[in-house]
């Protein structure tokens, strides 16, 4: 059984000029919180089918690769660890995917937009990770969607990468 946890910031830019910034992949550094790298790694820099290497300060590298690309509205990567052992589920999970998405601005206006992010995944270990999941796991993986949300909304507001310390503040900037 899969979950999905979900996050959503308004952005004061049209959708046009965010999916411009979107398209490139090796930005996430810029705005996922915890990054300190990001790498394509394909001759396909965009669509399906690109894939980037991460590196989470915390984690280290994890691969993600375009399985969804909406032309102007927004992308599916698919989370998973590519070694010499093959390709298998990023760690912790036995299957996660992450989805971003614009949307028009819930007021109309035509200037602004909302990226709302998803992340669906299923935990290994049957019972035990869905007990694991209802416990702690989802609270800390819908953090996580919330943060990406609202630093990517002000990475493309300013053009300039979010430094960790600015999350607390920007987390007021989250679409409930």
């Amino acid at each position: 059984m899969s979950t999905t946890v979900r996050g959503a910031a308004a952005i004061p830019l049209p959708i046009e000029a965010c999916w411009q910034k979107m398209r490139d992949l090796g930005r996430a550094k810029d705005y996922v919180p915890g990054l300190s790298d990001c790498v394509v790694t394909t001759a396909a820099t965009e669509g399906l089918g690109a894939s980037r290497i991460v590196t989470h300060r915390q984690f280290g590298p994890m691969n993600e690769t375009v399985v969804a690309w909406d032309e102007g509205r927004g992308m599916t990567l698919r989370l998973h660890r590519r070694d010499a052992r093959g390709d298998r589920p990023a760690r912790p999970f036995a299957e996660a995917f992450f989805r971003y998405e614009f949307r028009p601005a819930a007021a109309g206006d035509p200037a602004a937009c909302e990226i709302h992010t998803a992340l669906t995944y299923r935990l290994p270990l049957g019972p035990l990770g869905r007990l694991a999941d209802r416990l702690f796991l989802r609270r800390l993986f819908r953090q996580n969607v919330v943060d990406a949300a609202v630093c990517l909304a002000e990475n493309y507001r300013t053009d300039r990468p979010i430094p960790d310390g600015e999350l607390p503040r920007l987390r007021a900037n989250a679409i409930a």
